[in-house]
């Protein structure tokens, strides 16, 4: 007997969320880059003012989101959004918050 095949389904992440993923995108404030280093982070305080530190291709948002690129003064976030049975990507660019 074979066990039947069930796709994952993109709304339900099947491992726990980070605490960046529990939020959505407009909550997290992004407050700082860190630029000179190999592997630029970014970082991002969320309503509880509990700071994160997130690098590329991490989670972000509640909504499938993840860090696409770091760049000097801005992040690139995309994130997945399902309609009607497909998925739709949504780039947004957070800038640093002055």
């Amino acid at each position: 007997a074979y066990a039947e095949y069930a796709p994952q389904d993109v709304t339900a992440p099947a491992r726990p969320l980070s605490p960046a993923q529990r939020f959505d995108l407009d909550q997290l404030h992004l407050v700082g880059i860190m630029w000179d280093v190999r592997d630029p982070k970014a970082m991002f305080i969320d309503p509880e003012a509990e700071v994160l530190i997130l690098g590329r291709d991490e989670g972000i948002g509640n909504r499938n989101g993840y860090i696409a690129a770091i760049r000097e003064g801005e992040v690139v976030v995309v994130e997945a959004i399902r309609k009607r049975g497909d998925v739709i990507y949504k780039t947004k660019i957070l800038r640093i918050e002055r």
